[in-house]
């Protein structure tokens, strides 16, 4: 009795361990920031997303299995995603007036790092974000927006990817 006991609690460690990755969060969700910054005039925008999504979302864009830590080009590879599923419309075409800054890695996440030239407060401009909604269908993405006291905030999910920017 006791040999059966310790061979069910361990072939239980090993089910819940060989489920481990899917257990690490169990939602999934961006956070982008877009902040003017007066001095620049420059609206910097930082994008939050967990490494483990972005891999996956990456490796279905791009037809093949991508890893932060093993994939060359890594920089081109996000670039192009984050260009096709973040931008700006204008008139109902998609424009990416952005420019790529760069990436780095966290703990489980990954920072992406945009910004746009402009002393414009992008009032009227439609924000589209559907980054990794392909993937998981109660895919969340949250947008903070923020000039001076003016702060706006919206939700992004599979049924809504579009909104427009209104003070």
């Amino acid at each position: 009795m006791k040999n059966c006991l310790i061979a069910f609690v361990f072939s239980l460690f090993i089910a819940l361990e060989s489920n481990a990755k899917e257990l690490v969060h169990p939602f999934h969700t961006s956070v982008t920031e877009c902040v003017y910054n007066e001095k620049e005039k420059t609206w910097e925008i930082a994008i939050r997303l967990f490494q483990d999504d972005l891999e996956l979302g990456l490796s279905a864009f791009h037809s093949k299995k991508i890893s932060f830590e093993k994939t060359p080009n890594m920089d081109e590879l996000l670039e192009s995603y984050i260009r096709k599923h973040f931008g700006f419309q204008v008139n109902k075409q998609l424009q990416t007036p952005y420019r790529w800054i760069g990436w780095e890695p966290n703990p489980d996440v990954i920072w992406v790092y945009l910004e746009i030239p402009t002393d414009q407060d992008l009032a009227g401009v439609f924000i589209m974000n559907d980054l990794l909604i392909e993937q998981f269908p109660d895919q969340t993405n949250l947008f903070h927006c923020a000039r001076g006291s003016k702060k706006k905030s919206f939700l992004f999910q599979k049924n809504q990817v579009l909104h427009t920017l209104v003070w």
